[in-house]
């Protein structure tokens, strides 16, 4: 495989344009950043990134059989990192280049069978063969899950040429998982791909070495020019302005900080973070390069305190709520959602 024009050229590559990438702006990468799709299948990723509602791309996905479809030139803005950081630098969609190998991701283990995320929440459940699962830790500690997928020999075979003849074209600097630049929130490749491996083998081969301690960069907020006030007591958090209408969740902790959108008589509209524990089955999980890491898909969701389910702390999140993933359990995961409720403007302060 070599890159010519930007572009990928080898046996078993294919072009198909991806819809959303940055089509104007050049890119000079100097990072390669390895995912798994999450999905059933290639060919179904090539078609959701072409799809005319596609809001996310990558530059290439890998097949299960090695074939490489390119879906935005290597000199392109793919959609495809999110907020990350790693090294000190941020935003890693301004000069990576993103690899999608298809792959189910994790597996959760039912009655001694193992399944994918879509299988497990089926009635009727096909189970993974035994020969396809893997089980090891992830490198994040706050991911739990034990069993992922394979990777065929063939995908890794490819990935690693892949990776050889970008470094060859571009000053590669570092070859990351999705993983390392968004510790927490993404969980690929996981522990089923050789990444560590892969990389360094590539990466002496042009004498390069890797900083393998990462900094977590805050993102810039897109709610930074709203009002900031801090609550001055334990404060109770409703769904309206009205010392009668029902909790929107348990109360909110002394000296905590929230934005105030709005305010009605004695009374602020407010935004406040709320993190909890919630079911597999309650949540889209989004794997992509949004600013969020899923949606609730029922206005019936429970957020608990624990990932035993101890205490309820909200009841009364809507679907469509975005949230962004702290760690994650087989079949649950605790998440920090930004949720918008009523407080008495009395015991708030503006910052």
């Amino acid at each position: 495989m070599e890159v010519k024009n930007n572009r990928l050229v080898g046996d078993n590559v294919t072009y198909v344009q991806a819809t959303k990438f940055n089509k104007t702006v050049d890119m000079k990468p100097d990072a390669i950043i390895i995912h798994y799709t999450a999905g059933a299948s290639g060919a179904a990723t090539v078609k959701l990134f072409s799809a005319k509602s596609a809001t996310t791309s990558a530059h290439l996905v890998v097949s299960e059989d090695g074939s490489v479809t390119q879906m935005v030139d290597f000199n392109r803005k793919a959609v495809h990192a999110g907020t990350s950081s790693y090294g000190g630098r941020s935003s890693y969609n301004n000069f990576s280049i993103g690899i999608e190998i298809s792959n189910p991701g994790y597996l959760q283990k039912i009655d001694g069978k193992y399944y994918t995320w879509w299988e497990a929440k089926k009635d009727k459940k096909t189970a993974t063969a035994t020969s396809k699962v893997f089980t090891g830790k992830h490198r994040n500690s706050v991911t739990k899950m034990t069993y992922w997928h394979t990777y065929t020999d063939a995908q890794i075979k490819t990935v690693k040429e892949i990776c050889q003849a970008i470094c060859n074209a571009y000053e590669i600097k570092e070859i990351l998982g999705h993983e390392e630049i968004a510790p927490g929130r993404k969980c690929d490749p996981g522990p089923a791909f050789p990444l560590d491996d892969m990389r360094t083998e590539v990466l002496a081969k042009k004498n390069i070495s890797i900083n393998d301690l990462f900094k977590n960069a805050m993102a810039e907020s897109a709610t930074s020019a709203l009002v900031i006030g801090k609550v001055s007591a334990k404060l109770n958090f409703r769904t309206e302005p009205s010392t009668t209408a029902p909790l929107k969740s348990s109360p909110i902790p002394k000296d905590t900080f929230i934005y105030i959108i709005g305010e009605k008589g004695d009374w602020y509209n407010i935004l406040r973070e709320i993190t909890g524990w919630i079911d597999k089955e309650f949540i889209e999980q989004d794997n992509s390069d949004s600013d969020y890491d899923g949606e609730l898909l029922t206005d019936n969701a429970m957020l608990y305190s624990d990932e035993k389910k101890t205490k309820r702390l909200v009841s009364s999140l809507n679907a469509g709520t975005k949230f962004n993933i702290l760690e994650q359990q087989e079949n649950m995961f605790r998440i920090k959602a930004v949720v918008a409720g009523w407080a008495c403007a009395q015991y708030i302060k503006k910052q």
